[in-house]
């Protein structure tokens, strides 16, 4: 279940692996367990990831009392990866930085690691005001309700939202069944801001199609052998 913790915060990380880097990453990648995650990063909840397999590249959202155990557990990809990681918000938080007050209604974020359903694409939507448009945005985020909000979406699923204030941009996870459904939501805000929209995988999903290719055995043994494993 997805809380707040006053003593936790939030980070929003996103990498890209370099080109002569990506056979070994991945491939190791490939190779872990959700248990093997929680032991290469001791202080850290992670909340969510996803990968956009084709470039390489995603994104995370995770949550932790120390940075210093975030860079920790970054510092292990460093060598193969460039990460860029800031503090976020969520909805709620968001919105009761922005009213000044609790919101009418909290959002539930206990789905925010859902793998899609049989009929499901999950999308990585990152969002940007226009530049005259930030404080526009942000108060009629804010005000909706939670029919509203929850009519906003349409057909589409979220799972999460989050959002960097003093930017004016954020990034959403979001099952949908259909490029139309994502993209009416996306085309509710295109008079205040830009939307980009990429399909992505979970962990799950990334791991399972490294490791059933048929050479991920090879691949693997010489990324161990590499590693002194």
């Amino acid at each position: 279940m997805y809380h707040i913790y006053k003593k936790m915060t939030l980070f929003y990380g996103t990498w890209k692996i370099m080109d002569s880097a990506r056979v070994p990453c991945m491939t190791y990648f490939g190779s872990m367990t959700p248990e093997d995650d929680r032991k290469e990063s001791p202080g850290v909840e992670l909340l969510g990831r996803w990968s956009v397999m084709a470039n390489a590249s995603g994104g995370f959202i995770c949550r932790a009392e120390k940075l210093t155990d975030v860079e920790s557990w970054l510092y292990n990809w460093v060598p193969m990866a460039e990460i860029n990681v800031t503090p976020i918000c969520d909805d709620n938080s968001a919105r009761r930085v922005i009213l000044g007050k609790e919101p009418d209604f909290l959002v539930d974020y206990s789905n925010v690691n859902d793998e899609p359903q049989e009929d499901e694409t999950l999308y990585m939507i990152n969002y940007k005001f226009h530049q005259d448009k930030k404080k526009t945005g942000y108060n009629l985020f804010a005000n909706l309700t939670e029919e509203q909000d929850k009519n906003d979406s349409g057909n589409c699923r979220p799972l999460g939202r989050w959002h960097n204030l003093g930017q004016g941009t954020g990034m959403a996870i979001a099952a949908a069944k259909s490029e139309e459904d994502i993209y009416k939501w996306a085309f509710n805000w295109t008079e205040i801001c830009d939307c980009k929209i990429v399909p992505v995988l979970t962990d799950a999903q990334s791991r399972k199609i490294i490791s059933e290719k048929p050479d991920f055995e090879t691949k693997l043994k010489a990324v161990r052998e590499s590693l002194g494993h």
